[in-house]
């Protein structure tokens, strides 16, 4: 029996996955969209508004509404503690609430990473609200704690402001980030498809 070897070029096999390479843009698609998501916030936070206006004047507004509520959760533990505008005023010590006191960097990054996370749109909505409320519960904390440094240990504060309290903000960040998106995953994901053979 003679036979005829087939002209016709094979087409390579695919991948485990079954999927062609993909390029290198693809693996830069969601940093793109954190970065899209983030910048427009952070002009707008960052942007060097004249002394009077309308921006700054509601951003002096916000400042002091969070004096408020820190100068609240002080007040509740020492009676002394009183609040003037942007202000936090003890018996031994005073602390001005001024912008990036209330980590809106921190905020505006992890918040832009779950939206641009692959999620449904009602998981994105839910983690980004939570996220932002949990870290400005932690964010209280952490000016509650800079403040009773201030009273009590002064050494410390500039220490703890400027180096340990930054990284408990990030790692609060990464670690609601880290949280939200395996819930995510979890429940996006889909279990491989199964393979039968003839």
């Amino acid at each position: 029996m003679s036979g005829r070897r087939s002209s016709r070029k094979r087409k390579p096999l695919a991948g485990p996955s079954g999927d062609r390479p993909t390029s290198a843009l693809s693996g830069l698609r969601y940093p793109l969209i954190v970065a899209a998501l983030a910048c427009p916030p952070f002009a707008v936070y960052f942007y060097p508004y004249s002394d009077t206006g309308l921006a700054t004047a509601s951003l002096q507004s916000y400042l002091s509404g969070y004096a408020r509520l820190v100068g609240g959760v002080l007040s509740a533990l020492d009676s002394r503690v009183t609040v003037s505008g942007d202000l936090i005023a003890g018996p031994m010590f005073s602390m001005r609430i001024v912008k990036t006191c209330d980590a809106m960097e921190v905020s505006i990054l992890l918040a832009a990473a779950l939206a641009g996370f692959p999620m449904p749109p009602w998981r994105r909505l839910v983690s980004v609200i939570a996220a932002i409320l949990l870290l400005a519960v932690a964010n209280v904390l952490r000016l509650c704690l800079l403040f009773w440094l201030g009273q009590h240990a002064p050494t410390w504060f500039d220490r703890v402001h400027e180096i340990l309290a930054p990284l408990f903000m990030v790692g609060c960040g990464l670690v609601i980030f880290l949280i939200a998106t395996s819930q995510g995953a979890r429940r996006t994901s889909s279990p491989p498809a199964r393979v039968g053979i003839a």
